[in-house]
């Protein structure tokens, strides 16, 4: 009951520190969807830069292939300008990486569809939280989630903290009693699905070795799920693992979808 009444609180404080916030690196996410087919998920990630002198905007929109758990074209679509005299603002880089997007958007007729199964709430998705309280919800926030869609026949998408190769030095990511025994290594992270009796049915993602681009990351936990069923086919699953890291000025919050078909 203890537990209950402090990680509410910690909710009620953050909620409100959320909606006011104007700047900080955590990541709010907008979820664009699926195509008809199922074949390809989109959503978009945005924030202001946790960087210095620099408050600028940035937006990343990320397009999925869903039979490979690929980004289309390689890489997702950023907009961010790092340097401190930048003047972008959110509204800005967002409106820019939409134009870029706009076209593969319509290529694949990504559109609002198929329905959000799990969330934890207490990770704030739709809001970026000011980055002195990202590491109060590094801790709260959880590493499974019960989806209510019962044609996926899913109990539990468990995430589990793994070592991974990596090419950058995290050493510093690691307490003292780590570091020895990590050479390089970073955190990575595993996605089991598990069926209605309790036991994993499907791995849908397992690192093997860890991106520089995910800053030498501090942990992972899980947000939010979607599923989508196209007529005729398996369905789709994306699931949202929410990425800590150190920043500039304090704990980074980034996202990762995760996709893959669910037999």
């Amino acid at each position: 009951m203890k537990l209950r009444c402090e990680v509410a609180v910690l909710a009620a404080v953050l909620l409100m520190i959320a909606s006011a916030a104007q700047a900080g690196d955590a990541a709010a996410r907008r979820i664009i969807g699926f195509s008809p087919d199922g074949n390809y998920f989109a959503f978009e990630q945005y924030g202001t830069l946790d960087a210095g002198a620099s408050d600028s905007g940035w937006s990343e929109i990320d397009i999925i292939d869903t039979r490979t758990d690929e980004f289309v074209g390689g890489k997702p679509i950023r907009i961010i300008d790092e340097t401190e005299d930048s003047t972008l603002t959110v509204e800005q880089a967002r409106a820019q990486a939409a134009a870029q997007a706009a076209p593969l958007l319509a290529r694949y007729a990504i559109a609002p569809r198929g329905e959000r199964t799990a969330v934890d709430k207490f990770t704030f998705p739709d809001d970026m939280v000011a980055y002195n309280d990202i590491a109060r919800l590094e801790q709260v926030s959880q590493k499974w989630l019960s989806p209510s869609y019962d044609e996926l026949g899913i109990s539990t998408i468990q995430l589990d903290q793994i070592l991974a190769e990596s090419a950058t030095d995290c050493s510093s990511s690691f307490d003292g009693t780590q570091q020895s025994s990590t050479a390089g290594k970073a955190f990575g992270f595993r996605l089991t699905l598990q069926g209605q009796d309790g036991k994993p049915f499907k791995l849908l993602h397992e690192d093997k070795a860890v991106p520089g681009s995910r800053n030498c990351p501090s942990s992972y936990s899980l947000s939010e799920s979607y599923a989508f069923a196209p007529d005729g086919k398996s369905a789709v699953l994306a699931v949202l693992v929410q990425r800590f890291s150190q920043g500039f000025e304090g704990r980074d919050r980034r996202f990762i979808a995760v996709t893959g078909q669910v037999p």
